[in-house]
């Protein structure tokens, strides 16, 4: 098998790629049999000895295609993947990582192996602290601890806009996926990451400062939803305002109102996407990475009120940090009054066409056009968001684009606040003016 992936992976015409590939999909059946053979080869091969700011891996983009694939119908689920690993193609591999601990077996408590991971991890020393690492991994309790501690770990080191977090959060989703089937090897470059790449604290010591350990816990407690009025103040201060503590502060108001964790993290979710919208086209990467984070805080559920709390806090803080970092105007970008009441006679078919043409206004436009649709129509309205995105070859976005549009379409279904139409405008206003490049969906017939 690894003579296979020699070829699909150091395949530099994309002819011969997708031919490729469609034997791979006749060979293996469904995407996540293909994928478990993938991650026992490309994950080692896909690290930096020095990252640079962006890290724009594309094993993150494979992990991306698992995640995004499931809202897509069964016959386009491969889409994802074929994307992706065209992007894996172009990127540069190294000499796998030797994930042998050539030495003596990691003993002791959960806490004292955990304890050795960290200082590892504190001096850079991956081989050490892979080898903690993988006396973690061997049953599910030990699997469990570890998941979480070096989740925390991961969300307190806001480096690279908050990316440690994600990448590392869904190489582990993919790891339970696959049954903890070559779970060492889909976790290692996420931890390489974590281990070796830039390290930033800043927003969690701020956070302890400005809120100290448990800021939101009481929220746990608090079963109120969020007012619009409120929610709009929220977004306000987290998007324009240029002094971070300031918006931790927002945190005591809440608490006063009886708002609840659950309907502020809603909150703090549709800020997030109203701050991609908000973004120059270039810097897109900062605000695309702290609503990733948000979204997944929101996703672990398994964690105590107050570290929920903690994560919630630096979330907020890293929204506020990218919208400083990435917006254009100091105001929301929306769609003006005559722009809302334009309704296409084909809106589906303006939608791919303006997304394709690089139209992000009228892209949104259609967006919110379908939208005022019969309801049947959004979940069309969210596969047809899905495919255009799978068009676009994978270095343009690095599976981000895939990503954010699935989280979008979850968060719609489940969000009770009205102003939840930011989610789906905003996937169409990004999708419409990021660089476009479908040579592998000239080549591939998508």
């Amino acid at each position: 098998m690894s003579d296979f992936m020699d070829k699909l992976f150091h395949t530099t015409k994309v002819k011969d790629f997708v031919a490729l590939f469609k034997e791979a999909e006749k060979k293996y059946g469904n995407p996540q049999e293909f994928l478990s053979d993938v991650t026992t080869y490309l994950p080692v091969r896909l690290y930096e000895h020095y990252y640079g700011d962006t890290v724009p891996h594309s094993f993150f983009g494979l992990l991306s295609a698992h995640q995004a694939q499931s809202f897509l119908p069964e016959e386009q689920r491969w889409r994802p993947f074929v994307q992706q690993c065209w992007f894996a193609t172009q990127e540069q591999k190294r000499n796998p990582l030797n994930l042998e601990t050539n030495g003596a077996k990691v003993q002791g408590s959960l806490e004292e192996r955990w304890q050795r991971f960290q200082d590892a991890a504190a001096e850079e020393n991956f081989a050490d602290a892979m080898a903690s690492a993988q006396s973690f991994l061997e049953n599910d309790e030990d699997r469990r601890f570890f998941r979480q501690k070096s989740l925390i770990l991961a969300i307190e080191d806001t480096a690279y806009g908050g990316h440690k977090f994600p990448y590392l959060f869904h190489a582990w989703r993919v790891a339970e996926a696959l049954q903890w089937s070559h779970a060492e090897t889909i976790l290692a470059p996420a931890l390489h990451l974590v281990i070796v790449g830039l390290k930033d604290r800043s927003l969690c010591r701020l956070v302890q400062e400005s809120c100290g350990r448990n800021p939101l816990q009481s929220l746990s407690e608090n079963q109120g939803h969020l007012s619009g009025d409120l929610c709009d103040e929220i977004e306000s201060r987290l998007l324009f305002s240029n002094d971070t503590s300031d918006c931790l502060s927002q945190f005591q108001t809440l608490v006063s109102s009886g708002t609840g964790l659950a309907s502020v993290q809603e909150g703090l979710l549709l800020a997030a996407a109203q701050g991609l919208s908000n973004s120059n086209s270039g810097e897109w990467i900062w605000p695309m990475r702290a609503f990733h984070f948000c979204y997944l805080v929101d996703q672990l559920e398994e964690l105590e009120p107050d570290k929920k709390g903690f994560a919630v806090a630096i979330a907020a803080a890293l929204v506020n940090q990218a919208s400083n970092r990435s917006r254009a105007l100091d105001q929301n970008r929306n769609l003006d009054e005559v722009a809302q009441r334009l309704c296409p006679v084909e809106p589906f078919e303006v939608l791919k066409s303006v997304i394709s043409h690089t139209d992000p206004h009228a892209a949104a436009t259609a967006v919110y056009s379908i939208l005022g649709m019969e309801e049947d129509k959004t979940e069309e309205l969210f596969h047809t968001l899905l495919s255009q995105a799978v068009k676009i070859d994978g270095q343009m976005c690095y599976g981000n684009d895939i990503l954010y549009v699935s989280e979008a379409c979850d968060c719609y279904r489940r969000f009770n606040l009205q102003q939840k139409e930011k989610l789906p405008v905003s996937a169409g206003y990004f999708l419409g003016r990021v660089q476009k490049g479908y040579e592998l969906a000239g080549a591939y017939g998508v």
